[in-house]
């Protein structure tokens, strides 16, 4: 490993106390310097190597073990030049330890908050400080704008920095995160004089704000006067604009329990407000590429990326900025939010190739990965759960690897979302998308809070230590005898010959109990449920939320990783509401009856086949779950009986069988 001259070394100290012309001219200085002296210090490099180890050792971390980004920008890794990157807040750089994982594994980080529009108004999210509203010219004209604070970036840059002066060859790139979003925006940013009990401004005005702050943040880190020049890679231009809800455009009518008149929004977005329109983020990547060198690449960065629904819109974003004249658009982040095994490794896969495809190289941005459900946060747990941690990193880290072999395909990078467990955002409640409910502990990244690596590491680095077949399916059997009811007639006779089908399975917590039985014919599927709830509520616009049943159906029991035509998600509450999740599962597909009794309610339903003509001895994919509502309209928990995993929405692979007889 080379090292810096002293005189490089004390160069520093000036340069980063600097900025403008000034500080980029040291920092250029210092460049060339490190060119001069790489060929002379070649033959210390082992000894170097060494130092650094010790270094790391002194710092308290394993040093003895393989670098990330050695094994990762690789001919055998993710590929020659790909990143790993973590995520870097202000806890993180100012924990000595947290900083020597930074260093010795990645050469990327994203900072965490530090970047955001919130963290940039000096979190002044009610109202602008005091006498922070001034006069600037911009674009020919005066603008009144408020004060941009850069001093919490700063101090992380700062420190990154100088660890690449110091370190020439292990370099630490930076990603920008973010210039425009609907969430830590402050509300005031869209209102008349900056109040936000003043009307909206218009979108004339909106443009003006919006190119300024945009030209503002990108000049002052990546500007030819900027002292950080060429320490970004690339910016998240536009963050999580397309919504959860309809697969479209994020509106301001997003379900949620965030109002406009809220400081910040966790799903709503006043960025729609102001315009009605996809204009917002078509003008954010037009000034993006217009203030960006282009050697720092402008992305589109968006979380649930696996969702059939939400891809569609993506994909249509990143075809609507692409065609916009005078746009730049390099590549797409897929957040990476999973939990163990959902979605399958398989299906982030296929998302990477349907953007890859659209967009010049995808990457992994926000990487972390929740508990499974069966996981109590026991001690006890912990080991086996960090085995299957460990054996879905390696599934989807193989998976990329196979699809950057693919002519046309570019999977430029992974960023996991922190270091170590004990930091992550996932151990607190958190309404953003992706987020955690705060209820159990989380062990999502791949060191543990002892700054030791885990499974999810080896995974990256030598994945003959993980254990694969933690993450093997078994699903149970049952068998449904042939039969016809007539719905809503609750007949006890015409079910008398069907057998129970057991719900033990738990995901979370309920005060539930389910008799369920089936039976079936040439036409329908019959399923009759039992609940016994104290608490019955219907009061979240969320209808899984809702007491209710859910009735799962893989016709031809191919057990796929994602639905296909013949499977079904059927949803029925205590008040006979329906919903729905599937190509053909449609509510012409099914009739239903739901009543009350003394001690919870019943429900009745027939579902039609629609891709088999069913006979003895075929076989089903089923799943049966029972949602447990609390008193204050949000669901606690499932019972279910076949899935463990709390993701067969997601994922028919988890449906358990069903075999039918006569």
């Amino acid at each position: 490993m080379k090292k810096r001259s002293l005189c490089a070394v004390m160069a520093i100290l000036l340069a980063m106390s600097l900025s403008g012309c000034e500080g980029a001219r040291i920092m250029d200085e210092l460049g060339a310097l490190a060119s001069d002296e790489a060929g002379e210090e070649e033959e210390a490099e082992g000894s170097d190597d060494d130092e650094l180890n010790k270094f790391f050792a002194d710092a308290g971390i394993e040093a003895d073990i393989p670098s990330l980004r050695d094994s990762v920008d690789a001919s055998d890794g993710l590929k020659s030049g790909a990143l790993i990157g973590a995520c870097l807040g202000t806890k993180g750089a100012d924990d000595k330890k947290y900083m020597a994982l930074i260093e010795k594994h990645f050469n990327a980080v994203t900072l965490e908050n530090e970047l955001k529009p919130d963290a940039m108004f000096g979190y002044n999210n009610d109202a602008p400080a005091a006498g922070s509203i001034h006069e600037e010219e911009f674009n020919g004209e005066t603008m009144e704008v408020p004060t941009l604070d850069y001093s919490r970036a700063d101090h992380i840059l700062d420190k990154i920095s100088e660890w690449n002066i110091l370190h020439p060859g292990r370099e630490i790139k930076v990603r920008g995160h973010v210039l425009v979003w609907h969430s830590q925006t402050p509300e005031w940013f869209f209102h008349k004089d900056y109040d936000k009990d003043q009307p909206y401004v218009s979108k004339a005005e909106m443009n003006k704000r919006l190119e300024w702050y945009i030209s503002s943040v990108l000049s002052y880190y990546t500007g030819t006067e900027s002292k950080y020049k060429g320490l970004f890679y690339g910016w998240d231009v536009v963050n999580e604009a397309i919504s959860d809800d309809t697969g479209s455009y994020r509106s301001d009518k997003e379900n949620g329990d965030d109002n406009l008149s809220d400081s910040t929004h966790s799903r709503k977005s006043s960025w729609w407000k102001v315009y009605g329109s996809n204009e917002y983020i078509i003008n954010a990547f037009k000034y993006a590429n217009k203030y960006a060198p282009e050697s720092v690449k402008l992305y589109y960065n968006d979380y649930s990326e696996c969702d059939e629904n939400k891809q569609a819109g993506i994909l249509k974003l990143l075809n609507d900025v692409k065609k916009a004249e005078g746009t730049r658009i390099d590549g797409f982040g897929m957040q990476g939010h999973y939990t163990v095994n959902a979605p399958s490794a398989g299906k982030i896969a296929d998302a990477a190739r349907a953007y890859n495809a659209v967009v010049d190289e995808v990457m992994i941005t926000e990487l972390d990965v929740k508990a499974s459900a069966q996981f109590d946060g026991s001690d006890e747990k912990l080991k086996e759960e960090y085995n299957k941690h460990g054996a879905y990193y390696n599934a989807i880290y193989e998976e990329l690897k196979a699809v950057n072999k693919e002519e046309g395909m570019n999977i430029s990078g992974i960023t996991v979302w922190g270091v170590i467990d004990s930091y992550s955002w996932l151990n607190d409640a958190n309404a953003m998308g992706g987020g955690a409910d705060g209820t159990k502990k989380q062990c999502p990244l791949l060191f543990d809070g002892d700054y030791k690596a885990k499974p999810s590491y080896w995974a990256f680095t030598d994945p003959s230590k993980i254990d694969m077949s933690s993450l093997e399916v078994k699903r149970p059997t049952v068998e449904i005898k042939k039969g016809t009811i007539k719905v809503g007639e609750f007949d006890e006779s015409a079910w008398a010959a069907a057998g129970v089908v057991p719900l033990t399975i738990v995901v979370g917590s309920v005060d539930v109990k389910c008799e369920a039985k089936l039976l079936w014919d040439e036409d329908n599927l019959y399923v009759l449920m039992l609940v016994t709830d104290p608490v019955l509520n219907d009061a979240s616009a969320d209808d899984y939320q809702q007491d209710s049943i859910e009735v799962f159906i893989d016709e031809n029991n191919a057990g796929s990783e994602e639905y296909e035509a013949d499977d079904k998600q059927y949803r029925v509450s205590f008040k006979n509401k329906q919903s729905f999740n599937g190509e053909k599962c449609k509510k012409e597909n099914i009739t239903s009856e739901a009543k009350e009794t003394d001690d919870g309610y019943i429900v009745e339903a027939a579902m039609k086949w629609t891709d088999i003509e069913p006979k003895a001895g075929d076989m089903i994919g089923l799943e049966l779950q029972v949602n447990d509502a609390l008193s204050n309209g949000e669901r606690s928990g499932t019972l279910s009986f076949a899935d463990d995993s709390g993701t067969c929405y997601l994922n028919p692979g988890m449906f358990g069988h069903a075999k039918l007889v006569e």
